[in-house]
């Protein structure tokens, strides 16, 4: 093991376990933070087991539907030749238990808060263009707004190692919820927040509805999970461009395409990037 990386395990092992013990005390002084809702133990974990089924199961019926639709798949998957693929390690299994820990805690509080917010609108009678459309579009700008700067930060040459390099184990995601999901527990817990700041922002400037934001939980979901598929999905509107494409070209290059919805950050950055197709690499061998 070169120097180098032997600096890079134990800055791994330090920032890893000082995390641990940052959370551990966390959760200790506020034991309510990952039981809002005062569940027993049991009920803690029949929760967690149903959410997990839960999530499970909407993973394979978002690739079902998808399917179904005859959508095709990205260029580097017709080729006729094998993707690079890589099966999921230990670090792998145990990081996807610490966040699927974490999304049942986000769950929970998510739902605390539709319930007891006053600020939050329930009934149906109070449905509206503003709570509905415009929070929709809020929130999903909100999300990349947040999101894509933290993003770049991971890929700073002294953190990538620590935090991100694990998700980029995979180059060509195709497994969905286990990809989108199979990253450092601190990546993970930053996503949580972007998501939590779309959803306070949105709830504060348009008075989103509870359907809203629940409808907006469980899209943004579904479009992770595809960002991770072998499916060349696309669509936008307003400023808005989802594109599978566009993540797996952050993947293969690591230095492109930070954002997911609004590419606006990665324009502002220099750092957006086209899709290259195996068609594309084969002309640019033979111009050069």
């Amino acid at each position: 093991m070169t120097d180098r990386r032997a600096q890079q395990q134990r800055m791994s092992w330090l920032l890893d376990g000082c995390t641990v013990a940052g959370v551990s005390a966390f959760v200790h002084s506020y034991p309510s933070w990952i039981n809002p809702w005062e569940l027993t133990p049991l009920q803690w974990v029949v929760g967690f087991t149903l959410i997990r089924g839960a999530i499970t199961i909407y993973d394979h019926l978002v690739i079902f539907l998808v399917d179904c639709s005859n959508a095709k798949l990205l260029p580097t998957r017709t080729t006729g030749k094998p993707v690079r693929y890589v099966d999921l390690d230990r670090t792998s299994y145990v990081f996807l238990t610490i966040n699927s820990l974490n999304e049942w805690v986000f769950v929970q509080r998510l739902c605390h808060f539709l319930w007891h917010a006053d600020t939050i609108p329930k009934s149906l009678d109070e449905v509206g263009v503003a709570n509905t459309l415009a929070a929709l579009y809020v929130m999903f700008v909100v999300l990349d707004v947040c999101y894509a700067p933290c993003h770049h930060i991971l890929h700073m040459p002294s953190i990538y190692p620590l935090i991100h390099k694990h998700h980029h184990r995979q180059h060509y995601p195709t497994r969905g919820y286990l990809d989108a999901g199979n990253e450092h527990p601190i990546e993970h817990m930053i996503g949580t927040l972007c998501t939590w700041a779309a959803v306070l922002v949105a709830a504060y400037t348009t008075g989103a509805h509870a359907l809203t934001i629940f409808l907006f939980f469980n899209v943004h979901a579904a479009l992770a999970m595809l960002n991770h598929s072998p499916y060349d999905v696309e669509f936008g509107a307003l400023g808005i461009r989802y594109s599978v494409a566009n993540h797996e070209m952050h993947h293969r290059k690591f230095i492109v395409n930070y954002a997911q919805y609004c590419m606006w950050y990665d324009h502002v950055a220099h750092t957006f990037a086209d899709y290259e197709g195996p068609s594309d690499k084969q002309a640019l061998k033979r111009a050069a």
